[in-house]
């Protein structure tokens, strides 16, 4: 069976734990998100080879999401269909199984609970046409900037005192969050851990530090589900990241 990456989008830790618990055993990864919001913000720093929607969401959110999704898919020149599917929990459109969609939906299909992880595989295979290998996806990280600073400049209206001002604050800033991070997976401290990378992870969008933004959201969602052994993984990049970004933006800073 092949391997693949699903954003789950369920409303229920609880019940979100135990599809992904599911599918873990059938060789997939899953990355949780509570709503369609944070699957969206997911969606802008990594790449899917499906979403799942495991929660009812009504009509005009799929479509708005479905939308925002192309979008994505657009801007990033993105070869590969990355499908949506609902597991037959949408708020006016009836169980459908296999590969039929609702027409206007935004849903690319419809498949019954239980899940079948063999039966997902071979839709996701279907719809997408091919999967991104694990491979694509680094190339895809590898591709973020460490620093875009034209946007950064863009962002604070090419106000250079203001860019100075934001620039130091998250230099000092850094100096307290990094090992405030690892003393709180030193200690088992999830929810501190997943604050504090969210509060990072705000930052280093308004740096428009897109690669260590993408870190620091994998550690976020990882501190969430409380996988400490992705969270030392994503720490170290993060941390790599930063140690990479930081004479950037002093280069810029004495620019």
């Amino acid at each position: 069976m092949n391997s693949l990456r699903f954003l789950l989008v369920h409303r229920s830790p609880a019940q979100s734990e135990q599809i992904a618990a599911l599918l873990a055993r059938a060789n997939h990864s899953v990355l949780p998100a509570s709503g369609l919001a944070e699957a969206a913000d997911a969606l802008t720093v990594e790449r899917f080879d499906a979403v799942l929607l495991a929660s009812e969401f009504h009509v005009r959110e799929l479509r708005e999401f479905s939308a925002q999704l192309r979008q994505m898919e657009q801007a990033q020149r993105a070869t590969v269909h990355m499908p949506v599917i609902g597991l037959a929990h949408i708020h006016g459109i009836p169980e459908v199984s296999g590969e039929n969609g609702a027409e206007g939906s935004g849903i690319d299909a419809l498949i019954p609970e239980p899940i079948d992880p063999a039966s997902l595989t071979d839709t996701v295979l279907k719809l997408a046409q091919a999967v991104s290998s694990s491979g694509q996806n680094g190339a895809a990280e590898e591709a973020l900037e460490v620093l875009d600073p034209e946007k950064f400049k863009e962002q604070v209206g090419f106000d250079t005192e203001l860019m100075v001002e934001i620039i130091d604050l998250f230099l000092g800033e850094r100096q307290r969050q990094e090992p405030e991070m690892r003393e709180a997976l030193m200690s088992g401290k999830f929810d501190l851990l997943c604050r504090l990378a969210h509060t990072i992870k705000g930052s280093l969008s308004s740096l428009h530090a897109m690669r260590a933004r993408s870190h620091a959201q994998e550690l976020e969602f990882a501190a969430k589900r409380g996988d400490e052994d992705v969270c030392w993984q994503s720490l170290a990049a993060l941390e790599a990241d930063l140690a990479e970004l930081e004479p950037e933006l002093l280069a810029l800073r004495a620019s």
